[in-house]
């Protein structure tokens, strides 16, 4: 039907209901931003963050032994994220983070909503989506201009420079350490504390 929202995923020949709201999909954000996750684990924490007959991980390996499809599951909610777009061919740098740029985020949606969506007790994850594709001028917009250049080798206006120069941490995007990475360095912090502890 045109203009539904899709409330369930099909997996195998099951329809299964899925938690709807936009906060689960962030959730599901931070979980793949998480360097102490493998890329497995990432997605069971998905499955059972979006999926209404799981809560925990074991609850998701327990339904694969059954014969749940956890490939199928993942190209689902890879269509319920991208709102039913099919996925880029081309992989560029991002350009925003759903966890670092939080609050110019939801700034910017709530002025395209006329409201603080955050506040609401519900809001399907298609209609956040929605309102952030629909935001315009502002500071988000104009951090996420600064980073697409800066990620083309586009030389930046002099205003852009001013405002990079005294704005480093808001606009320079890290890559997210990897699993390994986070490791080395949770054993010399504590290593760190040992000696000077």
């Amino acid at each position: 039907m045109i203009g539904a929202l899709p409330e369930t995923l099909t997996v195998g020949i099951k329809d299964y209901y899925i938690r709807t709201d936009y906060r689960n999909v962030l959730q599901v954000f931070e979980a793949f931003q998480d360097p102490k996750l493998t890329q497995e684990e990432k997605w069971i924490v998905a499955i059972y963050l979006l999926f209404e007959d799981f809560s925990c991980d074991n609850d998701v390996l327990l339904a694969a032994q059954n014969g749940f499809d956890l490939g199928e599951a993942m190209k689902q909610i890879s269509w319920f994220i991208s709102s039913g777009q099919p996925e880029k061919q081309i992989v560029e740098f991002p350009v925003y983070d759903w966890v670092k740029d939080e609050q110019i985020i939801f700034s910017s949606v709530n002025k395209v909503a006329g409201r603080e969506i955050r506040e609401l007790e519900y809001l399907h994850w298609w209609t956040f989506l929605g309102y952030f594709n629909e935001v315009g001028e502002g500071t988000f917009s104009f951090i996420v201009g600064i980073r697409h250049k800066l990620n083309h080798g586009k030389k930046l206006e002099k205003h852009e420079k001013e405002f990079l120069s005294h704005n480093k941490e808001l606009v320079i995007m890290k890559k997210p350490k990897t699993k390994e990475e986070q490791e080395q360095e949770d054993a010399y912090n504590a290593l760190l504390d040992e000696v000077l502890g």
